[in-house]
């Protein structure tokens, strides 16, 4: 269960950086175009098309397995994001700023307010997420695809709390709160720890960066939906680590993350666990021209 857990943080939180980032807008040097994915068995695929407006804001995300399976719009207001649309599925993403950045952001489906995000800053950052869920998340499909961090903190960082909260969601009754609590080293969240706030239970993540550039640093994109996407640090994780302690027993995992650059950019990055020392498959990266 552990280890499949572990796969699900690589599977799988809309911004979190310094205070020269204005909330809402992205606008990279280097843009991305697609992401394809080679499987352990080598068998490559295209997983994402990106495709960017002639003001440089990003207007679509297509996602694919095999053929076209969901697109994901971007609406804006000056550049800045708010609102992100999964038309097939019928749901959305609203954003709400003040003179801080980003204040809250609101999940809907099928019209209904599943839930609520409310964010702490201090020095320019966020420091706190307060997550809020609805007696309507019960009606959701228990399958549902949806990260309601993803892009906020780093992917695996990201991925790791969406599975915590998932749990505690479906094992709760009615509305359900719970708090992020995240530690800044200058650009990057180096720890995230996870507060259920009924039953104390505690989740600890750490990690470590290199110098080079994350082409995702600033990508207020889907905030809500669980796919195969970035970080919002400033550079790219390296290694990272998490304890979950539950029941009396505390399980502990690291793992590293080897990238290829074409200079500053990574063009592909890999995990390898090193509980069993296994490798992961390779996710590759092409910029527009």
């Amino acid at each position: 269960m552990k280890k499949a857990l572990s796969i699900m943080l690589i599977a799988c939180i809309a911004m979190l950086f310094a205070a020269c980032h204005k909330d809402g807008v992205y606008n990279p040097s280097k843009k991305i175009s697609k992401i394809y994915y080679t499987s352990t068995s080598g068998y490559k695929s295209l997983e994402q098309v990106w495709t960017w407006n002639k003001n440089n804001t990003l207007e679509k995300i297509d996602f694919y397995e095999g053929s076209l399976y969901k697109t994901y719009n971007f609406s804006y207001e000056k550049k800045r994001l708010v609102r992100m649309n999964d038309y097939a599925n019928n749901r959305y993403v609203e954003y709400k700023y003040d003179s801080k950045g980003l204040k809250e952001s609101n999940y809907y489906r099928d019209g209904n307010l599943m839930e609520t995000y409310t964010f702490t800053h201090k020095n320019g950052k966020i420091i706190r997420i307060t997550e809020t869920y609805y007696s309507s998340y019960k009606d959701a499909p228990d399958n549902r695809d949806i990260n309601p961090l993803q892009f906020i903190m780093p992917e695996e960082m990201s991925a790791a709390a969406f599975e915590i909260s998932k749990k505690h969601k479906k094992d709760s009754k009615g509305s359900y709160t719970c708090t992020y609590d995240l530690t800044w080293t200058k650009s990057n969240i180096t720890k995230m720890v996870f507060l259920d706030n009924d039953d104390g239970y505690t989740y600890s993540y750490e990690a470590q960066y290199d110098k080079k550039k994350n082409p995702f640093y600033g990508a207020y994109l889907s905030f809500y939906f669980e796919d195969n996407v970035e970080d919002q640090s400033k550079n790219n994780i390296t290694r990272y680590e998490y304890t979950d302690t539950e029941d009396g027993q505390t399980y502990r995992s690291v793992i590293n993350i080897e990238y290829n650059y074409d200079g500053n950019w990574p063009i592909s990055k890999r995990y390898i666990y090193l509980e069993d020392g296994e490798t992961g498959g390779l996710t590759e990266y092409e910029y527009t021209k």
